[in-house]
C-alpha cells in the first residue's frame, strides 16, 4: 500500500514535491521531534566551537536539505533518464578515461552528502566502466526491491554488502572494467574490525573494506564530491585519491578519503545524513586509534565521557 501511494506521488512535478518536502521538514522538525536528540547531538559534538546560533541553523537547514533530498528521491520512481540526468551534473569525469583504456576498474568513494540517490540514478551513464553499486538491504523487502529496480533502470548494478566479496572475485581481473561505489561513511556493523580514528572532534569507526579491495585488486581511487547547485540540481567532482594503492601505507587511503570527507561536511554541514546513528560505536579497550596526518597508530585508552549519539 504504501509503495502504492510512493508510486502515484512520484508522478507529481518536482515544484509541488518541493514543496510538500517544505511541509516534511516542518513537521519532521517542529511536530514530531525526528531523530532530534540524534540530529542535535551529532551537530554539537562535531562542531564543538560553533555558538548556539549556528548549531541551531545548521539542525534547520538540515531539516529542510532532508525533507528535499526525501521527495527527490521519491521521484526517482519514475523520472525519466534525460530529467534525471538534466539534474546532475559532472565535472573531471575524464580522470576514469586512462584507467578504462588500461582496462584497470577503479573504486569510487563518496558520504552520504545531498543527494546520493540522484547519484547512483546517474552515475553509470557519467564515466566508461561498467558502475556497480554496494548497498545494505533494507528491512522492508518489498521496498528494498522497489529502491534496488529504481536505482538499476539505467544501468547500474547492485550488490548487496553481503555478496559484494564474491562479486569481486568474479569480476576483477576480467575484460570488462568496473567501477565500484562504496558510500564509506556508515557506520560498521562490527566495531573491533573498524579502521578508528577522530572525525569531526569524536572517535569514529569506519569500513576498512575500500582501504581493502584497493590495496588487494591494485584499485585506483576516485573520490566523488556531491554538491547542491540549485533546488533539486547537483554536481559531482571526481577527484583521484590515488593510482598506485599498494605504494601507500595501511590506511592512506581511507584517511584521505576520509579528510575529504570532512572537508565537505564542514563546508556545507546542512547537507550530510545527521539522522544517522553515525557513532553508536564505542572503541574498545586496547583498540589502536590511527593519527589523522600520518595514519600511524596508538593504542590508548577510549574515551570515558559521553561521547556518541
Amino acid at each position: 500500500m504504501m509503495l502504492r501511494f510512493l508510486l502515484l506521488l512520484s508522478r507529481l512535478p518536482y515544484g509541488m514535491l518541493h514543496a510538500l518536502g517544505e511541509v516534511l521538514a516542518f513537521l519532521a522538525h517542529r511536530v514530531f521531534g525526528y531523530r532530534k536528540a540524534v540530529i542535535r547531538g551529532n551537530i554539537c559534538r562535531s562542531f564543538p566551537e560553533a555558538s548556539v546560533t549556528d548549531t541551531q541553523r545548521i539542525e534547520r537547514l538540515y531539516y529542510r536539505h532532508f525533507g528535499a533530498i526525501t521527495v527527490e528521491s521519491v521521484k526517482h520512481f519514475t523520472v525519466s533518464e534525460s530529467n534525471a540526468m538534466s539534474r546532475m551534473e559532472y565535472v573531471h569525469a575524464d580522470v576514469f578515461d586512462p584507467f578504462h583504456a588500461a582496462g584497470r576498474s577503479v573504486l569510487i568513494a563518496g558520504g552520504h552528502m545531498n543527494n546520493w540517490e540522484l547519484y547512483a540514478l546517474t552515475a553509470h551513464q557519467s564515466v566508461p566502466h561498467d558502475v556497480m553499486a554496494v548497498y545494505k538491504r533494507l528491512s522492508n523487502l518489498e521496498m528494498d526491491v522497489a529502491m534496488r529496480k529504481s536505482r538499476e533502470r539505467f544501468g547500474l548494478e547492485m550488490v548487496r554488502t553481503i555478496d559484494s566479496a564474491a562479486w569481486m572475485e568474479a569480476h576483477m581481473g576480467k575484460n570488462r572494467p568496473k567501477a565500484i561505489v562504496m558510500g564509506f561513511d556508515q557506520s560498521p556493523a562490527d566495531p573491533a574490525k573498524s579502521w578508528w580514528n577522530v572525525f569531526l572532534h569524536q572517535e569514529t569507526a569506519w569500513y576498512f573494506g575500500l582501504e581493502k579491495w584497493a590495496r588487494q585488486y591494485d584499485l585506483p581511487v576516485i573520490f566523488g564530491h556531491i554538491q547542491k547547485t540549485g533546488r533539486g540540481r547537483y554536481r559531482t567532482v571526481y577527484e583521484v585519491v590515488t593510482d598506485a594503492p599498494r605504494t601507500l601505507p595501511e590506511g592512506a587511503i581511507l584517511e584521505r578519503c576520509i579528510r575529504l570527507l570532512e572537508q565537505d561536511v564542514k563546508s556545507n554541514p546542512e547537507q550530510w545524513l545527521w539522522s544517522h546513528k553515525r557513532w553508536k560505536h564505542r572503541r574498545g579497550e586496547g583498540q589502536v586509534l590511527h593519527d589523522n596526518m600520518d595514519s600511524s597508530a596508538q593504542a590508548v585508552a577510549p574515551i570515558q565521557s559521553e561521547h556518541h549519539a
